[in-house]
């Protein structure tokens, strides 16, 4: 997903690691929850816009350089994995023998979007594609200029969305594509707060009170979480919901407000260790889902999704861990 903080926070690391899980859970747990279950539930559909917030907060300084090497190794950074696992993919597939071929790796490469591929990875191309635009808007413009430039298109997605021209424009199109492209409309408005929330320091401020904020930031992510659905959403591809953009400000905010900066050395050692595959585990988890569901029914053995979903995310962190070991300097990339 090409989140690597620039610096530690270990309360946002946590909330990566969280937001990764969650993903698992959109893709194999379909069962209602109940109990000390629904948080889980409730917090699904903010998984992918934490992480689009978070990939532009910890890489605000690479949009802002002068540097073109600098951006031509972002590009290569995030494209790296993109093209690896859709082979990957598609070689595991074909190993199967699921009637795979050329045109469904090319797709997976070009729009991270293939159904019988991973459909996952659309987050990736979006990715890959707003990199491009905060590239463009700060190499053509001042950080200001460029500033205001970026709220004028996140305000246009916005009305894009809630036009209703954003899906009648995009869910006609191939399986292939009409996620993406709806998807990247609206993940404007979660890489331009990210970035922004960033540029100002925001979270850095708040912390002089930390005490305070914290408190209200947590009480503020619950209320949102708990009665966001009672704000109408916009027609779409699963992420227009704009009331979404405070909720994942304040739950980003209440992560990062949290004192884990005064835990000791050897716990804060743990936490590295723990948050450090969601690029793996979030690349492999559909792959790693769909081995564990052969082996089950070949058993003969039924498992709830959710215990299901945590053996996908302990299995995938395993394997990341094992990959990041046996090559460095490549195959760590594509875990990391």
């Amino acid at each position: 997903m090409g989140i690597k903080p620039t610096r530690m926070n270990y309360g946002m690391a946590l909330l990566r690691m969280l937001m990764c899980f969650e993903v698992i859970l959109c893709h194999f747990w379909t069962s209602s929850a109940s109990g000390i279950l629904v948080p889980f539930s409730r917090l699904k559909g903010l998984a992918v816009p934490v992480f689009m917030f978070l990939a532009f907060y910890f890489t605000k300084q690479t949009y802002l350089t002068s540097d073109d090497q600098t951006r031509i190794k972002r590009i290569r950074r995030l494209s790296y994995p993109q093209v690896v696992w859709a082979i990957v993919y598609w070689l595991f597939f074909l190993i199967l023998q699921r009637s795979v071929g050329i045109k469904d790796l090319l797709w997976q490469i070009l729009t991270g979007h293939c159904r019988r591929l991973n459909p996952t990875m659309w987050f990736q191309s979006v990715l890959i594609a707003l990199s491009f635009l905060f590239f463009l808007v700060f190499r053509l413009l001042s950080d200001k200029k460029g500033l205001v430039l970026l709220f004028a298109i996140t305000l246009f997605s916005l009305w894009f969305q809630y036009s209703g021209f954003n899906s009648r424009i995009f869910s006609h199109l191939r399986y292939e594509l009409k996620y993406p492209l709806g998807r990247l409309f609206e993940m404007i408005p979660y890489a331009t707060l990210g970035f922004s929330v960033a540029y100002y320091n925001v979270f850095e401020r708040l912390n002089k009170n930390r005490i305070v904020y914290l408190v209200l930031f947590g009480i503020m992510s619950a209320l949102f979480v708990l009665y966001s659905r009672v704000v109408p959403k916009a027609p779409g591809f699963g992420y227009s919901n704009g009331v979404n953009l405070l909720t994942v400000f304040f739950i980003t905010g209440f992560a990062y407000l949290l004192p884990f900066d005064r835990v000791p050395p050897k716990i804060q050692a743990i936490l590295l260790f723990i948050t450090k595959y969601t690029l793996g585990i979030y690349c492999m988890h559909r792959l790693i889902g769909v081995s564990l569901k052969h082996a089950l029914i070949g058993s003969g053995l039924e498992i709830n999704g959710f215990i299901l979903s945590i053996l996908i995310y302990l299995f995938a962190f395993v394997a990341s861990f094992m990959i990041a070991k046996i090559s460095p300097n490549y195959l760590r990339q594509i875990v990391e």
